[in-house]
């Protein structure tokens, strides 16, 4: 029997918007995860389950966010 091939474990981004400021740094970031409203009043998350090629990103944003908005968790 064949050993299972390990599998990237799914990776997850929120937004707390009761601390969200709407700064606009994630969203220059990581334009693939985030986008800010039409009207400049609120993030949106495009991606909130990451796939692995996005998680670099995602915890780019995280860093940077001057309010700690942001939290990437990796399953």
């Amino acid at each position: 029997m064949a050993d299972a091939v390990p599998t990237m474990a799914d990776a997850t981004v929120e937004v707390n918007h009761d601390v969200c400021i709407v700064s606009g740094m994630c969203a220059s970031l990581a334009p693939e995860i985030f986008d800010i409203d039409d009207d400049g009043l609120k993030l949106e998350v495009l991606q909130p389950t990451l796939p692995p090629e996005l998680v670099a990103k995602a915890r780019s944003a995280e860093a940077c966010c001057p309010v700690e908005a942001i939290q990437v968790t990796e399953a």
